[in-house]
């Protein structure tokens, strides 16, 4: 009788220390954000008024030819300078210059946009055993099993010598 008692020993002592605590499962947060760029072009033109520069003067004739004797008004215009005048072998040549102007303008906006969409929770895995670790348990269990029932084999052997 105590050899069985002490087989139901030993087999409850084995359950014992076969039994664990499941550990907590560790949770991972993850937000998903994504940016929308939105890249806008802008034109525009720029309206210039009209401008004008004025000269006038007074011609005189002298041995055949024109020349300017005195100059009455010579006014500038708001870009336009004051023309230049001369008289070359009874020609005019009148020269009026303004600086270049740019009448087309472009540039570009940029709008970022961030959207927080979506919140996962995902476990994160720990602790996980190498191969070579998977190895020696099974080949931990294949050792264990003969030598769990050359035990019990010997146990009830004994047992039943007993009684007889």
């Amino acid at each position: 009788m105590k050899n069985i008692e002490l087989g139901c020993l030993f087999f409850v002592l084995i359950m014992l220390v076969s039994c664990t605590s499941n550990k907590p499962v560790v949770m991972k947060s993850e937000t998903l954000t994504t940016k929308t760029v939105t890249e806008t072009v802008h034109d525009t033109v720029f309206k210039i008024e009209k401008d004008s520069s004025f000269y006038q003067a007074l011609l005189e004739c002298q041995d055949g030819k024109v020349r300017i004797k005195h100059v009455v008004l010579s006014e500038p215009g708001r870009t336009l300078k004051s023309p230049r005048v001369r008289v070359d072998h009874n020609t005019l040549q009148v020269n009026c210059e303004t600086e270049a102007q740019r009448l087309f303008a472009q540039w570009k906006s940029k709008h970022i946009q961030e959207n927080t969409q979506q919140v996962k929770e995902v476990p994160v895995i720990t602790n996980t055993l190498t191969w070579w670790q998977e190895t020696q348990i099974m080949g931990f269990w294949l050792l264990l099993s003969p030598a769990l029932l050359i035990a019990i084999y010997t146990v009830i052997k004994y047992n039943f010598k007993t009684l007889i």
